[in-house]
């Protein structure tokens, strides 16, 4: 059994205690720390914003979190994706959130998460025409992704 969330020795307790109130303080032009954060994410957002409207997909903008989620709707998952089987997707046949996603990283390069994971078997239909993206990366690979969706799908359909 893993018991390391139950214990916080004092001086990590001191640590952290210290970081926070460091935190407060201003941080590169920004009031706080946590401003330069929200900042940071929301710049992040918005390139994967716009790699995700070039490849044609809708992005949701969550007013927090560092998932954005994407209507794929427009996007054409080929066959023989939607007819895969693996040990783990959770209904038979392939929900199609998934066959996007298996596609989406094997064909373009770009991974997405399936949202049908985080659903019970009697809704998994609903997420069929999304995906989750995660923009807490690197500029660089944010970057890298947009220019693999645009190459695969052109700029701006």
């Amino acid at each position: 059994q893993q018991w390391v969330n139950f214990s916080a020795p004092t001086p990590n307790q001191d640590a952290i205690a210290q970081a926070l109130r460091q935190a407060r303080q201003p941080y590169e032009g920004f009031e706080t720390y946590y401003a330069y954060l929200a900042n940071e994410y929301k710049r992040k957002r918005g390139i994967l914003e716009q790699a995700l409207l070039g490849a044609g997909m809708t992005p949701l903008r969550p007013p927090g979190s560092f998932f954005i989620m994407a209507d794929s709707s427009q996007i054409e998952v080929p066959d023989s994706y939607l007819q895969q089987e693996t040990a783990a997707m959770p209904t038979s046949p392939m929900p199609r959130d998934w066959a996007c996603s298996r596609w989406l990283t094997e064909t373009v390069g770009v991974t997405a998460i399936p949202p049908s994971a985080f659903y019970s078997k009697p809704t998994i239909s609903l997420a069929q025409n999304l995906l989750r993206f995660a923009f807490c990366k690197s500029d660089e690979t944010l970057y890298e992704a947009q220019e693999r969706l645009e190459k695969y799908f052109g700029s701006a359909r």
